[in-house]
């Protein structure tokens, strides 16, 4: 019931970057990679050395992530289930802006704060301990 619960809110509530992310699945899943479940959610591994992207119910990330990078990624769907169709304003462009912004800096050799210090980042990481254990 969870499960179909979760999806329901995901595919209205937040749509659009739902419709994003199963369109890169598909993508994906044409090219050979083979999706696999986190939580609720549905996430492929891609490429190597860049981390993770989510598009809600849908997230992606580099092959052999750590559980706690996927946690981190699941934990966005759930900002995505409290904010709707206000999260890519709030936590998905001002997260993809600043994850450019710092790989910029760090190319150049800056040191950097830690990458949970952004407020929409350590929320994600709590939800995503907190939901990842809820099956």
């Amino acid at each position: 019931m969870r499960t179909i619960l979760y999806w329901f809110v995901q595919l209205t509530w937040g749509l659009p970057l739902n419709v994003i992310g199963a369109a890169i699945a598909l993508v994906l899943l044409i090219s050979g990679c083979r999706p696999q479940r986190f939580g609720y959610a549905i996430y492929c591994e891609t490429g190597k050395n860049w981390g993770g992207v989510n598009f809600d119910g849908f997230f992606f990330v580099q092959k052999n992530a750590s559980t706690q990078l996927k946690a981190h990624e699941y934990g966005h769907s759930f900002q995505n289930l409290m904010l709707g169709p206000l999260m890519p304003f709030i936590v998905t462009i001002p997260s993809a802006i600043r994850y450019h912004y710092r790989n910029h800096l760090r190319a150049k050799g800056h040191s950097l704060p830690p990458y949970e210090r952004f407020w929409c980042e350590s929320w994600a990481t709590r939800l995503g301990n907190k939901y990842d254990k809820v099956k």
